[in-house]
Parts: C-alpha cells; structure tokens; sequence
C-alpha cells in the first residue's frame, strides 16, 4: 500500500460512525456519490455487528444504495461515449476499448450492489416496524416513506432491465406501504403513475388504465388542494389523460382483432409516457 493509501485508510479510522456517516451525506448532497458511497460503506462496516439485519442499519443502507445506483444512473452513458472515440477514418485504442469495458463492469457491479443494500434496508426497516409495533408504537411517516423508497427503488430497477412483472410487485408494494400508514395523495400520486407505467409495458392493459385512472383522481385531489405548483399538476393531469385516450384505443384494437399485445409491446409509446416532477 502506498503512503497516499495508508494516509487515506487512517483518515477513515480516524473518524466515528456518525463522522463517516454526516461525511457521506454531506457529499451525496454536494452530488459526489461516489465518494459518498466509500463513507457510507466504512461506516456500515463499522457499525454492522453481527447481525447485518438490525433495525439500527437500516439507514445506512439505505444512504450507501442510493449513492451506488445515483453515481451509476449519473454515469451510465459512459461506455459508449468512450467507446465512440476517434475519427471515421480511425479505431478506438485497444486501452479505450479495455477502460470502456472496466467501467461498463464496475457499473454493473455498482447497480447489483445497490440492488442488495436496498434490499437490506428494507429488511431492516420491516424489523423497526416490527419493534414499534411490539412497543404499541407506530413508525414516523419519514420512516415509511424510506422504507417505501426502498421499494421504489427496487423497481425502477427492475423496470430500467425490462422486468415490468417484478417492476410492477415492488410499485404495488410500495402504494400498500403507504397507504396502510395513512400518507396523502402527495406521496402517492406519482407511485400510481410509475405501476400503471409498468402495467402497460407489461402487456396489462386494463390494468395499467385503472391505475392510471386512480393517478389522475389522486392528482386532480392535489389541484383541489394547496399543496405543490398547480402548473405541474395541471400538465401531469394532461399527460396522464393523453396516455389513458391512446390505451383506450389500443385496448379497442385489440379487442377488435382478437390479438393479445404482448409484453413490452409499448415501449414503441415511450414517448407517450407522462413525465411528471410529483413528489415521491
């Protein structure tokens, strides 16, 4: 080891688990998630004992997937831009190709990495729900709404892999969780409109149009209330019906022709989809 890496291994000793862990976040918050997620990885090595799922990790967890899966999503378009290097006239160098390579594997490796540190947070998350609930005590909505990210999480990245079956359990799991804990239609709106999302590119599209319908009810109740920019409600609303009116006719189609639309027959429609800013 050289002496920058010894300097830099004693630097992490030297601080606490709270230091590790305020350190990360204060550089998740700066958008350096890379350097974020080594914090948040030293102090999960330092306060993880021996069981990995205690309910006292479940934040730590949750930190370090995030900052994986963000630095990946921020750097996802690096392979091929590295790759594309050189003129028309010229190849890409044999070491371009190799580091395009490396990096493509190490963000693969990042992403499965982040999908297991989300998974155990949510692990951990159930069991501080558990210990509440033996204490007659319910969780904050901050913690359910953690916890329900967890999920959320877990299936856009089932959805970005095209697992829209998978995609769909986590969205479902997630509306359940919140609103088995009584959250408003601020923090449910937008979770309606990523399951209806995966319904559709999953072929359901009865499905999708129910659950796109109970989105535009839930943002239609946010316009009535104070609550968020009444511009970005009102063009979410027009997406969402706009999308709604062309499954409609599809769905008509289909009937129609007696065919059964496929899985992932959609995703000709991506640009359909409505974009939306509602709050998670």
């Amino acid at each position: 080891m050289s002496d920058p890496e010894v300097s830099e291994e004693s630097d992490y000793q030297s601080l606490s688990v709270d230091e590790l862990f305020q350190k990360g976040k204060s550089l998740f918050k700066d958008k350096k998630y890379l350097e974020s997620s080594e914090f948040f990885s030293r102090a999960l090595e330092k306060k993880s004992g021996d069981d990995p799922l205690n309910y006292s990790l479940r934040n730590y967890y949750l930190w370090y997937a995030d900052s994986l899966l963000t630095n990946e999503e921020q750097s996802s378009n690096i392979f091929s831009s590295n790759v594309n290097e050189g003129s028309n006239s010229t190849l890409p160098s044999a070491e371009t190709v190799l580091e395009a390579a490396k990096t493509d594997e190490n963000n693969q490796n990042d992403e499965m990495l982040a999908f297991e540190m989300f998974q155990f947070a949510f692990e951990c998350f159930m069991n501080y729900f558990k210990h509440l609930e033996k204490n007659n005590k319910a969780p904050e909505q901050e913690d359910v709404l953690d916890a329900s990210y967890c999920l959320l999480r877990l299936g856009d990245m089932f959805f970005t892999n095209h697992q829209f079956e998978e995609s769909s359990k986590d969205y479902e799991r997630a509306i359940k969780l919140r609103e088995e804990n009584g959250l408003s239609a601020k923090h449910l709106a937008s979770l309606y409109i990523s399951l209806a999302q995966s319904q559709m590119f999953n072929g359901k599209l009865n499905e999708s149009l129910e659950t796109f319908n109970k989105s535009r009810e839930l943002l239609k109740e946010l316009l009535e209330g104070e609550e968020g920019s009444k511009e970005v409600l009102k063009n979410t609303v027009e997406d969402v019906t706009i999308q709604m009116e062309d499954l409609e006719k599809l769905i008509s189609e289909s009937s129609n022709t007696n065919n059964e639309v496929s899985k992932g027959s959609q995703s000709n429609a991506a640009s359909l989809i409505p974009k939306t800013t509602v709050y998670n």
